[in-house]
């Protein structure tokens, strides 16, 4: 099924990661070149439903409560994850190897709750990765964990404004954990651009603007396209992880790209079967071909809210967590995972 993403993995700069918290999903992944692991709160609270068993013991275990007790469950099922990343995180040199782990989504303005979530998440295991909002205080957050030598995800970036802003606040921390002497952490900033064009759907049907699904997908194709170009120009440390794709091609066309992708299993058989029907190019350099310029101009008329994605510095930080796309992302986090979460 993984020829495609091995084939990438074995003669490409792209890397890739599994977008599930299925032990059976991670090893044949791992087989496949992965290089790390993703999780968010609704895919660990499917670990635990979906292998109700295999987690029982440790669930009875805890005697916290509330949104404590929810951390501990993320807990259980990353800390599994993070040993069998292990001998990745050995090999690499702390390069690769990490398991994603996602803050309360409900905190995305509590800058301090956030750093203490953080904090939480990484005495589990030096490869875990703390998944941070790219809103206003999750900034701030990020710059504090990554002070603090803590490797970071910052999550939930829907527009070119937050991408920008999260390596910029990287780029703080790190200078300040040299200046006490800290060793920087990796840090890979997730462009989630499913979710864009999620949102884009929607306003789209709202308005019966008749904007194509395939021109939706190649504008938010091209606004990643466009921040791995900003990335690349301005040499920041952070490395980009597009994430949430909606189709093959989104994940074929950026072949070639020192970037680190989180491809979910459904989307892993979608680039199968397109593989095998010769319907996407193994081209070693994709990422280098121009985008669909025509497409973008006619997402850009029909949709003003795409403007606000893929312009630079088109949104302040204080409107990043109200930004459609961010906004509602963190909502379906916290509804179908955080607090699905609480219930178990």
């Amino acid at each position: 099924m993984h020829e495609y993403l091995s084939w990438m993995a074995a003669n490409t700069p792209t890397k890739w990661c599994n977008d599930s918290a299925d032990p059976g999903d991670l090893h044949r992944a791992l087989d496949a070149g992965a290089v790390g692991c993703t999780t968010n709160p609704p895919l660990s609270y499917l670990a635990h439903t979906a292998s109700p068993d295999a987690f029982a013991a440790e669930r009875a275990a805890l005697t916290a409560a509330g949104d404590e007790r929810v951390a501990e469950l993320i807990g259980i099922v990353v800390r599994p994850i993070a040993r069998v990343l292990t001998p990745v995180y050995e090999r690499s040199a702390g390069e690769q190897g990490y398991v994603r782990a996602q803050v309360q989504p409900g905190l995305a303005d509590d800058a301090d709750a956030m750093v203490a979530m953080g904090r939480l998440f990484a005495s589990w295991a030096p490869n875990v990765m703390v998944k941070i909002p790219g809103t206003a205080a999750g900034l701030v957050a990020l710059e504090e964990l990554a002070a603090a030598g803590i490797p970071t995800t910052p999550t939930v970036n829907t527009t070119i404004s937050q991408i920008v802003a999260v390596a910029e606040a990287n780029e703080r921390g790190i200078a300040r954990a040299r200046a006490a002497g800290i060793t920087p952490a990796r840090s890979t900033a997730a462009i989630v651009l499913g979710r864009l064009q999620d949102y884009l759907a929607a306003v789209n049907t709202e308005r019966n603007a008749g904007v194509s699904v395939a021109d939706l997908e190649s504008a938010c194709l091209a606004l990643v396209k466009r921040a791995y170009r900003i990335f690349r120009d301005r040499g920041y440390a952070q490395a980009l992880m597009p994430a949430a794709f909606r189709c093959a091609r989104q994940v074929s066309e950026l072949v070639g790209s020192d970037v680190v992708m989180t491809i979910h299993p459904s989307i892993q058989e979608i680039v199968a079967k397109a593989d095998s029907a010769g319907a996407i190019e193994r081209d070693p350099d994709a990422i280098e071909d121009e985008i669909d310029h025509d497409a973008v101009a006619r997402v850009l008329s029909a949709l003003p809210e795409f403007a606000h994605a893929y312009e630079p510095d088109a949104l302040e930080p204080a409107r990043f967590g109200s930004y459609g796309a961010t906004a509602m992302t963190l909502a379906s986090f916290d509804a179908t995972g955080w607090q699905k979460l609480r219930t178990l």
